[in-house]
């Protein structure tokens, strides 16, 4: 369900997947404990693999909703009511630099954290996002939940869908016997002004590796006032590291969205590991998806990947992974957000992300072109 500030942020478990794999339920502490290690460093390799404002409930990370079809979310309104129909959607995405480090001596990820989600909710507060989304929305003992943060900053609705740790065969509840164990998750997370009916999690097919990183997609539906239907808004993360394993996500991440698409507008976001012109951004292409970006390049190239470091003056980005796809509502203006990198109390330089974000204006119906 789309959820607010001031309720339960762990979501309830509807379908939990079919275990089929090894369990954690009932191993004894000590060989539990021994396996905290290896699994803290394959997450974290799951996270590095990616990419080649206080919280309230930090002491619990938020909990995927893994489902074979969507839930309804019961009786959920947005923190700001829409006075009457808006003429434009305002939609924003950007792949957040998980906190953890492959590399344990270079906490820089983990110790920047905080100032880099300030530049995110600063950058996004002058947007103004109807939906936003972000990948590796991550949970750590250390830096809590940033789905909590940016959605309380924000003033907006959450879903969230966990990504990692989640291994092959685990129930709702081992998956999150990992999470503590490991003291990280991250995932998918969408952002709403508006109500967002119903909300399903997928986990996709290939998993970049069998003992570690998972995929997976989030699909919400969203109520937008003075539109006849609503919209369908989808998320992923596709692997980096394998072009075949990549593929596969993405035919099967295309086949999510062909079966729980409504008749209404949709839109696709998220960092696909690869650039438009190969394989899984032209599938989305040919399903019938716009790229944003391609059909609206405006004067300034839309670059989005990626820095080598975040801190320190890095040179400007010149490829493009991230994307926001739309079915159904005309592309008014493309842009980015967290280009600049913003002054550390030692003046060295840090930016958001090694990401650049990108903030979409679409034309709703009836809106004067």
């Amino acid at each position: 369900m789309g959820r607010r500030l001031g309720s339960d942020f762990r979501a309830c478990s509807l379908h939990p997947l079919a275990p089929a794999g090894a369990r954690w339920a009932g191993r004894r502490p000590s060989a539990r404990a021994a396996l905290v290690a290896a699994l803290v460093a394959i997450i974290v390799g799951a996270a590095a693999s990616a990419c080649s404002v206080d919280g309230s409930s930090d002491d619990w990370p938020p909990t995927a909703t893994p489902t074979t079809g969507a839930s309804a979310a019961p009786g959920s309104t947005p923190l700001t009511e829409p006075v009457e129909a808006p003429t434009q959607l305002k939609v924003a995405f950007i792949n957040l630099l998980s906190p953890l480090s492959r590399d344990a001596n270079n906490p820089v990820a983990s110790d920047t954290f905080d100032q880099r989600l300030e530049i995110v909710i600063e950058e996004l507060r002058a947007f103004n996002p109807d939906i936003v989304g972000f990948n590796e929305a991550s949970w750590t003992k250390a830096t809590g939940s940033a789905a909590e943060k940016l959605a309380k900053a924000l003033k907006l609705e959450f879903q969230y869908a966990r990504a990692n740790p989640w291994f092959p065969g685990q129930t709702q509840e081992q998956s999150d016997e990992t999470v503590k164990l490991t003291g990280f998750e991250e995932g998918e997370l969408i952002l709403s002004r508006y109500p967002i009916l119903r909300y399903e999690r997928r986990a996709l097919n290939p998993r970049t590796s069998e003992t570690g990183e998972g995929r997976a997609a989030l699909h919400v539906v969203v109520r937008v006032p003075g539109l006849a239907e609503t919209i369908d808004v989808y998320i992923t993360h596709l692997t980096g590291a394998d072009e075949k394993v990549r593929a596969a996500q993405g035919a099967d991440f295309l086949t999510f969205v062909s079966a729980t698409r409504g008749s209404g507008p949709h839109l696709v976001m998220g960092d696909l590991s690869e650039l438009p012109d190969r394989g899984v951004a032209q599938a989305l292409v040919a399903a019938g998806l716009v790229d944003a970006a391609a059909v609206f390049p405006g004067i300034v190239p839309i670059v989005t990947c990626c820095r080598a470091a975040i801190v320190g003056e890095q040179p400007g980005l010149t490829l493009r992974t991230d994307y926001i796809f739309v079915t159904g509502l005309p592309v008014e203006s493309v842009g980015m957000f967290g280009l600049a990198p913003r002054k550390r109390a030692d003046n060295s330089l840090v930016y958001a992300s090694d990401h650049n974000g990108i903030q979409v204006v679409l034309r709703l119906a009836g809106a004067a072109p």
